[in-house]
């Protein structure tokens, strides 16, 4: 049995077609010697019936008795068949033979019907065909006389063969031209795959454009699907290259402050190593100033790890990274979150609250990958919100969705700017709150990865900041 990669379209078309045009022949056969047989049957059966015509005309009634008149010229004509023998026999009805052949076996039952009567026997262990017809004559009315007259098969056999071969043989011709016919028409049907094969064959690994679409109707869904996953491959390589240029954008800056203070710090170093007459002069400051330096390298080494962090959660926020969902309680997922950034919150004197929903907040999602959302999205309230400020998490859950809602009182984000903010490294220009710009682009990756929706919108009564993430609380058709 061929394996599927062995499966060929062209061997499918073929056997689809040839293999019930090949059934039909075989049955056409069939009925085609049946129908052979019954007219040679008939033919023959209707000169069967004149041979026994043609000895019922040489009977003679003398009055007492009946008398063939049947001299060896006339039994020449009827023997005239060299590939069949011919019998004749004519009996009364009570079966004594008046004349003819003793070969023959005896009268058929229904003596009494005058209609001609046809029957296969055998003579001498030959299949032979049987007529028998009733003589009447007006002045012999003691008994009826029965003329039998009798052939072998041959010719009959010879005939049915060469009608049959007249229907096989030109059905084998046509079946033979039909296959060469429909090879040669797959052949070329399928010429548009071969096409598009060399198309991509001679393609380059960057060269990435939609293939020629002048196809015939049923090969244009696979080249519509085929330009679809290049343009999905293409825009991940654009997101790639995208996402490798604003790494190494923002790595650089952080990169390049350690390395100035480090220089700093060793300079430091050096300058205390002065003379002894400068030794306690410049103690005090260098101490300070050493402090200060490695504050400042501790801060830049804070920022790279944060801001490798961010870039390895995104890159595992990928939507096309098959993830395995559980049902979970989001009450449980958020609470966990806020209880863990209560510290960040209190070092700025930031009131940090959760309100969980009165019922289980139940849906589909990676518990991790939810943990990450509500992390950046409280991290990122307290990060923006001003000190003495609030921030607030909650659970808004109906029939069919439901909604985390992350607000606070900062100075919040503008309207025209809101879109913007979920684009990666995007920051919005005037800040001087450190951060990485990944938050929210995190956010967004891992709720499309869940069926969610995500909005912005002002707080209460138009101040600060409202982030929703709307997420479906029945089973969702989920992306992988």
């Amino acid at each position: 049995m061929r394996s599927a990669r062995e499966k060929s379209i062209r061997i499918q078309l073929l056997s689809s077609l040839l293999y019930p045009l090949c059934i039909l022949w075989l049955l056409s056969t069939i009925l085609a010697y049946y129908l052979a047989v019954s007219f040679a049957n008939d033919s023959y059966d209707s000169a069967l019936l004149n041979s026994a015509e043609a000895v019922a005309a040489r009977l003679r009634f003398n009055g007492t008795d009946v008398l063939v008149d049947l001299p060896p010229a006339a039994q020449a004509i009827l023997r005239h068949n060299n590939r069949d023998k011919f019998y004749y026999q004519v009996i009364s009805q009570d079966g004594k033979r008046i004349s003819g052949d003793m070969l023959l076996p005896g009268p058929f039952p229904q003596l009494d019907s005058s209609a001609p009567l046809l029957r296969f026997a055998q003579v001498n262990g030959e299949d032979v065909r049987l007529a028998r017809i009733h003589v009447d004559f007006p002045n012999f009315t003691r008994e009826k006389v029965l003329v039998q007259v009798a052939e072998t098969l041959h010719s009959r056999h010879q005939l049915a063969q060469q009608i049959l071969l007249s229907i096989i043989v030109p059905q084998i011709i046509l079946i033979i031209l039909g296959a060469l016919a429909v090879w040669r028409g797959v052949s070329r049907s399928l010429q548009p795959l071969v096409l598009i094969k060399n198309n991509l064959g001679q393609r380059s690994r960057l060269d990435l454009s939609p293939v020629d679409d002048d196809v015939p109707v049923e090969v244009r869904p696979l080249v519509h699907a085929i330009n679809d996953l290049l343009a999905k491959i293409r825009t991940d390589i654009e997101t790639q290259k995208r996402f490798v240029a604003n790494a190494a954008h923002q790595f650089r800056t952080p990169l390049a402050g350690l390395k100035t203070y480090i220089f700093l710090a060793k300079r430091l170093a050096a300058d205390g190593k002065g003379s002894h007459k400068n030794i306690r002069a410049t103690e005090d400051a260098g101490s300070n100033g050493m402090i200060s330096v490695l504050d400042k390298i501790d801060a830049g080494t804070d920022r790279m790890s944060s801001l490798a962090n961010k870039l390895l959660s995104l890159a595992k926020a990928d939507p096309d990274i098959a993830e395995k969902f559980t049902q979970l309680d989001l009450n449980s997922v958020v609470s966990e979150i806020t209880a863990e950034l209560v510290g960040e919150a209190m070092k700025k004197s930031i009131q940090l609250e959760f309100i969980s929903n009165r019922n289980p907040a139940i849906v589909y999602g990676d518990q991790d990958k939810l943990m990450e959302l509500a992390e950046n999205l409280v991290e990122n309230a307290i990060l923006y919100t001003q000190a003495g400020g609030r921030v607030e998490a909650r659970l808004d859950g109906s029939s069919d969705c439901v909604s985390l809602v992350v607000e606070d009182n900062g100075p919040g984000i503008p309207e025209d700017q809101r879109q913007h903010v979920f684009e990666r490294f995007y920051r919005i220009l005037g800040t001087d709150v450190p951060g990485s710009g990944l938050g929210l682009a995190i956010v967004k990756e891992i709720a499309a990865k869940h069926n969610a929706e995500v909005s912005i919108s002002s707080g209460d009564k138009g101040l600060g900041t409202l982030v929703r993430v709307r997420f479906p609380s029945a089973v969702p058709a989920l992306k992988t």
